[in-house]
């Protein structure tokens, strides 16, 4: 009886350790997918969050713009205006930067997506406001629909401050993008100052 346990065993922990290893490729497979699948010349960007400037509000202050939020496929969903959530056509133009998320996959494709699509459903039921409920807000839903790291407690400040902290830009022909319009409106105003003088 004892041979016979034993044997049984090692018999499991060797199907454990099987299943580990067929598991483990499956993840390196994602993660190379994962990477494949962005695309800047087509607009995809799988579990990102992605931003870009508004003409005007951007060029008086860099770090204002706007975001969306991308599905498992890289397609763009952004509260774009009131009752309104705008499917693959970024409201304000290209993303000009992004922020990656669920590197180590601790969501699935399916909850990231139902997520996503949750919030629209929501957001599609309000009105927007710049100040207390815009788009970085409708990206703060979804994160709390899929209770992303564990947490429920995302607002709209936390999408700003990942942006701001983890962002890079998709070029540098896009960080140049974002900046320059800034510099010429503040250099025409110093030159009118100093002209005036």
């Amino acid at each position: 009886m004892g041979q016979m346990a034993a044997k049984q065993n090692q018999n499991h922990n060797l199907a454990v350790q099987e299943e580990n290893q067929v598991q483990e490729p499956d993840k390196e497979n994602m993660e190379i997918e994962y990477a494949d699948q962005i695309s800047v010349e087509n607009q995809k960007f799988p579990f990102c969050i992605v931003w870009t400037s508004i003409p005007v509000a951007t060029w008086l202050i860099p770090c204002i713009g706007h975001t969306g939020i991308c599905t498992s496929e890289g397609t763009i969903h952004d509260f774009g205006g009131p009752y309104y959530v705008a499917i693959d056509n970024f409201t304000f133009g290209k993303p000009l930067k992004y922020v990656r998320l669920n590197k180590e996959f601790e969501v699935s494709r399916q909850t990231w997506d139902d997520a996503i699509l949750k919030a629209d459903d929501e957001f599609k039921q309000q009105t927007h406001n710049l100040f207390t409920n815009n788009c970085h807000s409708h990206i703060a839903k979804a994160l709390i629909n899929m209770k992303y790291k564990g947490k429920q407690s995302y607002t709209m400040f936390h999408i700003w401050l990942m942006l701001i902290i983890s962002g890079q830009y998709v070029s540098f022909g896009r960080f140049v993008m974002t900046f320059l319009p800034t510099i010429i409106f503040y250099g025409i105003i110093l030159m009118v100052v100093f002209l005036s003088k």
